[in-house]
């Protein structure tokens, strides 16, 4: 597994063109483990796709810097057994009623590689948006959902205004 520093992440988001499109997805919070956690470019065999109801997802800190937000979004393996993930959680800023707010959310860095989670396991996607450019909304909340779909969670989002959409870096 590739394993970058917060340069390295900052760097790849500042510096990476990502696609733009709009995301409904579901947030929790867990304790981040150490247990292992592989990365491969194919699904190791025997593993199945880590299910919706056997990860828990944690929205971590935010990390305010030069009108900039950055946040982990962690997945942990909750289940009994191993399983993969790979890709980009799905991201959706939701209002104080919960409405969907219009928000572009861009998937940065292409696929990422497939991670191999064995129970307590996890991995992170980094989500980065701006508090300074023109079009900011003010949401309340943060729907979140593991790569490949299914139910997530919804958490409160703290950090401000988000303003020209939201970065997502694929899990890993």
């Amino acid at each position: 597994m590739r394993k970058l520093g917060i340069a390295g992440i900052i760097g790849g988001l500042l510096l990476t063109a990502g696609t733009a499109c709009t995301q409904t997805r579901p947030a929790s919070s867990a304790p981040v483990s150490s247990a292992p956690v592989s990365s491969t470019t194919g699904r190791p065999a025997g593993a199945d796709v880590c299910s919706a109801g056997g990860l828990r997802v944690r929205l971590g800190r935010v990390d305010p810097g030069a009108g900039s937000r950055y946040v982990p979004l962690t997945f942990t393996n909750v289940s009994g057994a191993a399983c993969v993930l790979s890709g980009h959680p799905g991201i959706a800023l939701l209002d104080a009623d919960g409405g969907l707010m219009p928000v572009s959310v861009r998937n940065l860095e292409g696929p990422g590689e497939v991670a191999t989670l064995e129970p307590g396991a996890s991995v992170s996607s980094v989500l980065h948006w701006t508090v300074v450019e023109p079009g900011c909304v003010s949401p309340a909340r943060l729907r979140a959902t593991p790569p490949g779909g299914g139910p997530g969670v919804t958490v409160r989002l703290p950090g401000g205004p988000v303003c020209g959409g939201v970065d997502v870096t694929p899990v890993g």
